[in-house]
């Protein structure tokens, strides 16, 4: 298919022109960026320095009427004026550290502005493209090369955190494929499908393991159709399987699978056996989770309207009134973990823009996956539906790390309702 008509195609009346190829090449690299987060300029991704630059070149491109508008605007109003209203605190960001965030909220929302509004105009094709050599090259960067240079103004991180690693190949492998089906066909994107595979489970993340799975099979229904039936069995399969882990009913058949992947990723062989690591009574990432999941929710409790804005969950000194109950978070104090992430994207904005805050969030994430939901059971996806496979997964991953604080995220969500903003009738 010719890569400069491979827009995402919709019937217009009137013709739109595509991106001159300046700009679709600036575009082209502010998605490799997202892809692979290596370069730092002046404290900020330099994907942020790309992205004014193709603001610059088309003008404002969050004018007129496009679906998701009204909750992106609305999302970006609470989540500063939080911080406006936000309680006194004695660890408090200085007003540097404030400003910045503000900025870096607004450039994250309207990079879901930019994807929603220019849809017609952007070659998708291309940028797929740039996100696969993006992914190849993070994969080669995070395993072979974990090094970290440079200076205040100007720095290099090859590999960033697993947290990091894992979340970004959740966004961007189903649209890298894309450009893989699009370029050698059917039947060789499926042999990529186990380097992905064991690229997420060598890194030894749990959670991350499952849902890569989910990814693949959603994807290889999308190129076979009949694999949908079985899909659309393990969506819910797999959305369970941590809690199927711990029933002992099913031990004997996850002690067959946990024996399998164990020499590939030992994390998970102790998940499916409900041992070490996998006994989550004994984890202390599970516990610290389980902890910040407390904090978060005494915020609430406290200030359930307004929140304690903006990146204040880490300023904030919660009592952890359960906290002597975690044993195994009896090697650092309170004071310690009450600096820590939330480790949970959704108790975080509940926590720093309270109800209506995560009201807006769930709703920008539930209406897209609904829709994608009703044609996956009803075999009705195709290609256009790759950025929904990413925001089914990172929907749920955001259960287990904060990570709204990103491009790619947003880049995704934009993604995700540029598909509503073409399917107005929502067939």
């Amino acid at each position: 298919m010719n890569s400069s008509t491979n827009t995402f195609e919709q019937n217009v009346e009137l013709p739109i022109k595509p991106f001159t190829k300046g700009t679709q090449k600036i575009l082209n690299w502010f998605v490799f960026f997202v892809t692979f987060p290596a370069i730092e300029l002046f404290g900020n991704s330099i994907t942020f320095y790309l992205f004014i630059a193709v603001g610059i070149r088309i003008g404002s491109f969050w004018e007129g009427s496009f679906r998701g508008k009204t909750l992106l605007a609305l999302f970006l109003i609470i989540a500063i004026s939080s911080s406006f209203l936000a309680p006194s605190m004695p660890r408090v960001a200085d007003f540097f550290e404030n400003v910045k965030i503000f900025i870096q909220y607004s450039y994250w929302i309207f990079v879901a502005f930019f994807f929603i509004s220019q849809q017609k105009r952007i070659n998708f094709l291309e940028i797929s493209k740039w996100a696969f050599h993006g992914l190849i090259i993070a994969i080669i960067g995070y395993y072979f090369f974990n090094v970290k240079f440079g200076m205040s103004i100007l720095s290099f991180r090859f590999a960033p955190s697993r947290n990091d690693f894992v979340f970004n190949l959740l966004c961007i492998i189903p649209i890298a494929f894309y450009y893989i089906i699009h370029t050698w066909g059917k039947k060789r994107a499926v042999m990529y499908m186990p380097f992905f595979l064991f690229a997420m489970f060598f890194n030894g993340g749990r959670s991350g393991a499952i849902l890569i799975i989910l990814q693949l099979l959603l994807i290889l229904g999308i190129i076979y159709p009949s694999v949908l039936k079985f899909a659309k069995v393990m969506i819910p399969l797999l959305g369970l399987l941590f809690i199927i882990s711990q029933a002992d009913s099913s031990q004997i058949y996850l002690e067959g699978l946990a024996t399998q992947v164990e020499s590939i990723n030992p994390r998970f062989a102790s998940l499916l056996r409900g041992e070490g690591e996998g006994d989550l009574t004994f984890d202390k990432s599970w516990l610290e989770r389980k902890l910040m999941v407390e904090k978060g929710l005494e915020i609430f409790k406290e200030y359930p309207i307004r929140g304690i804005g903006l990146n204040n969950f880490y300023h904030y000194d919660s009592k952890l009134a359960n906290f002597y109950e975690y044993e195994r978070l009896g090697g650092e104090t309170i004071e310690y973990y009450n600096t820590r992430s939330a480790h949970n994207s959704y108790i975080q904005v509940l926590a720093e823009m309270g109800l209506i805050g995560l009201a807006i969030l769930i709703a920008l994430i539930v209406i897209p996956l609904g829709f994608f939901l009703r044609k996956v059971f009803n075999m009705d996806i195709n290609l256009e539906y790759l950025p929904l496979v990413s925001l089914l997964a990172i929907s749920m991953h955001l259960y287990a790390i904060t990570a709204l604080t990103g491009a790619n995220t947003w880049m995704i969500i934009g993604l995700s309702w540029a598909i509503l903003q073409k399917r107005t009738n929502f067939k």
